[in-house]
């Protein structure tokens, strides 16, 4: 199966509707045909983590819920920065990730702009996607 991944909702049913087959569309993803399934982000779906991430578990909380930050826990510099679902973007990662299994390969179907190559590529990544990858070039 062709995975298009769009960076928008309004793009990836306009890529849909230009593709050939008879469509079944859900709130995450669009089935074109049966061969080939188009999905989408909404801007980015994952963030950095929050600095509490990084600190241990025994560090104390404060009345928030958030981790205190104490001198010793300072400067907090992460060796590995880690990304995380945004909460409202959470469904929309778990369909991708289920698509991604059925998928022989993916199209990047971001902004023509190195920001919308970002945005697929950080799920891919994100996602643990190694198949082949194509990129689409569109532009209004």
């Amino acid at each position: 199966m062709r995975l298009f991944i769009a960076e928008k909702p309004s793009l990836g049913k306009a890529i849909a509707a230009q593709l050939p087959g008879q469509k079944k569309a859900s709130r995450t993803h669009i089935v074109c045909g049966g061969s080939v399934t188009v999905t989408w982000a909404f801007g980015h779906l994952l963030e950095l983590a929050e600095p509490d991430f990084y600190l241990s578990a025994d560090v104390p909380v404060n009345g928030s819920g958030k981790k205190r930050w104490r001198l010793e826990d300072l400067p907090i510099i992460p060796t590995d920065w880690k990304k995380i679902a945004k909460p409202s973007a959470k469904e929309q990662l778990a369909a991708i990730k289920a698509l991604l299994k059925d998928a022989g390969e993916v199209v990047n179907a971001g902004d023509p702009d190195r920001e919308g190559q970002l945005l697929i590529d950080e799920i891919l990544e994100a996602l643990k996607w190694k198949g082949v990858t194509r990129r689409i070039w569109l532009a209004a």
